[in-house]
């Protein structure tokens, strides 16, 4: 029942990115770093102190990550790009591990391997 719940609410989740997708929007950082929080919370076992912080980090990181990207996106440099959104993201997992447990961040890591982020922006035939 418990897995069934969680693929449902993945399914969803995933639905909804594709229905912004299609419209060329971003889905809203605050739905996004809840749905992550809420989704490592079941995966992980993080406590409700835990949620809280890592839904916290997530949206700072967001915000941080969005104006960092309006920044260069204006040099069209999407090297420089690239490297920043690395760089932020080492930083976001970099919190994160603060918060986590050893085992809760073994699990992260895990999950991270698990499910890469989507390639985006990559044009087929081109």
């Amino acid at each position: 029942m418990k897995t069934k719940h969680i693929i449902v609410t993945i399914l969803f989740f995933i639905g909804a990115l594709t229905v912004q997708a299609q419209r060329g929007e971003r889905p809203d950082p605050k739905v996004q770093a809840k749905t992550n929080a809420d989704t490592w919370q079941k995966e992980f076992g993080l406590s409700d102190e835990q949620h809280t912080k890592v839904y916290d980090l997530l949206i700072a990181s967001s915000e941080k990550r969005a104006k960092k990207m309006q920044e260069l996106r204006s040099s069209g440099d999407r090297e420089g790009m690239r490297a920043a959104f690395m760089k932020l993201q080492e930083e976001t997992d970099k919190g994160l591990k603060a918060i986590f447990s050893e085992t809760q961040w073994v699990k992260y890591e895990k999950w991270k391997k698990d499910n890469p982020p989507r390639q985006r922006g990559r044009r087929r035939g081109n």
